[in-house]
């Protein structure tokens, strides 16, 4: 089984990390990936409106087409005078790997496209179909919409997204929805209150109400459907003088497969409807937000913060093959027990139904975390599995097939 040059991956990786790109400003991150495959030989490597780059292997005849992907983008480092290494020197220490990134995604992205480029230059006739190596922008942020450019340019059977899974196989993760509330008063100075209608005192009254009202879905795979909230604040802002006119909540609702937007958003406002006749003045309105940004190729993207959730029988062909592919190769192949984080794999497993797995280096306690890091031997195990699993899907005489998500279990 081929193994991949300690140096030449390590020096990838690195060059990966020193290149800041959160969301929105990864073109040194795309610039570098594309020459970079170029120069790796791949067959074509294209960039879309959004500035996802994607490098294609092509090989002889009619088979597979599965998509491997990792993000460029990344967290901002927060305050960089509490890492103890610069985030963006890449340092190597003690068989690691230092910087922003470098778990989430960049030694993922670094290991699919040495493994692309391996699989190129050891073809083989047994081999069938194409394979693509994909570098996404935006998966922090906009992580659906960037995820169907891709998806609709690619048409893949399959796909493998780069996130931290300790080395293991993940089937499915819960979803995400951002959920605000707002609720309206009426200004008037805060010497007489009594004048107006507080929204933050009708907020905080219905915070109660769904603290007590809300029942969380339950998966026995995915967990439960929890709601987290994560932000509040009030308009005016930082005006002690006057009673808040209008007050806003965010929460982080958690989405287990088959919920919809719509009916997220029904079980809240079913809530709210009820809180109304409770609480005296209220008035609120329940929505997703839409945002809107520009990519680093200018072009504008939008969105709303909705990922759903999905899940993929633990006895799956895809599955079945990359175990066998990573087992093949001397490398652990289990299933996860445990779903994974929230990935770009939402939009291409629950929206298109294409068959999808999680699988990467490190783990995720180290994402987004201060002095983040990446071991390289996980590195080269990973860049060995994805070259396994790649080979084993273009010679694949089982039908990796389409749908049949669920819970599996």
């Amino acid at each position: 089984m081929w193994r991949p040059e300690k140096h030449d991956l390590i020096h990838l990786t690195r060059e990966l990390i020193r290149r800041p790109g959160t969301s929105g400003r990864e073109g040194d991150v795309a610039r570098f990936v594309s020459d970079a495959m170029r120069s790796m030989g791949y067959d074509s490597v294209t960039v879309d409106s959004y500035g996802s780059v994607l490098g294609r292997i092509t090989l002889s005849g009619r088979g597979e087409r599965p998509l491997f992907v990792a993000q460029m983008d990344h967290v901002d480092t927060g305050d960089v005078a509490e890492w103890s290494r610069y985030p963006f020197g890449a340092e190597l220490e003690g068989g690691r790997i230092y910087g922003r990134a470098a778990s989430d995604q960049k030694g993922a992205l670094a290991a699919m496209m040495l493994a692309g480029a391996m699989l190129k230059a050891t073809g083989g006739d047994e081999l069938r179909g194409d394979v693509t190596v994909a570098a996404a922008v935006h998966q922090e942020s906009f992580e659906g919409v960037a995820s169907r450019a891709i998806g609709e340019a690619v048409a893949p059977s399959c796909v493998v997204v780069g996130e931290a899974s300790e080395l293991t196989i993940e089937r499915g993760q819960r979803g995400r929805a951002e959920i605000r509330i707002d609720t309206f008063g009426a200004m008037a100075h805060s010497s007489h209150p009594e004048l107006g209608i507080n929204a933050a005192d009708t907020m905080t009254a219905l915070l109660a109400l769904l603290r007590e009202k809300f029942q969380p879905p339950h998966d026995d795979f995915l967990g439960d459907g929890i709601l987290v909230l994560t932000g509040l604040h009030t308009t005016p802002i930082m005006n002690s003088g006057m009673v808040p006119e209008r007050c806003s909540a965010l929460f982080d609702r958690r989405l287990l497969a088959g919920e919809s937007a719509s009916g997220v958003l029904m079980q809240i406002e079913e809530i709210v409807r009820e809180a109304e006749g409770v609480i005296p003045g209220l008035r609120a309105e329940v929505s997703i937000p839409v945002m809107e940004d520009r990519c680093y190729t200018g072009a504008p993207i939008r969105g709303n913060r909705y990922a759903p959730g999905w899940a993929l029988p633990p006895d799956a062909p895809l599955l079945r093959t990359l175990s066998r592919a990573l087992a093949g190769a001397g490398l652990p192949h289990e299933l996860s027990s445990t779903p994974g984080f929230g990935t770009n794999g939402c939009w291409y497993a629950a929206e298109m139904g294409i068959p999808t797995a999680v699988y990467g280096p490190s783990g995720r306690e180290m994402v987004h975390g201060m002095d983040e890091y990446v071991e390289v031997e996980d590195l080269l195990s990973a860049c060995r599995g994805y070259y396994a699993m790649m080979r084993s899907l273009l010679e694949n005489k089982e039908d990796i097939g389409r749908g049949g998500y669920g819970t599996g279990d």
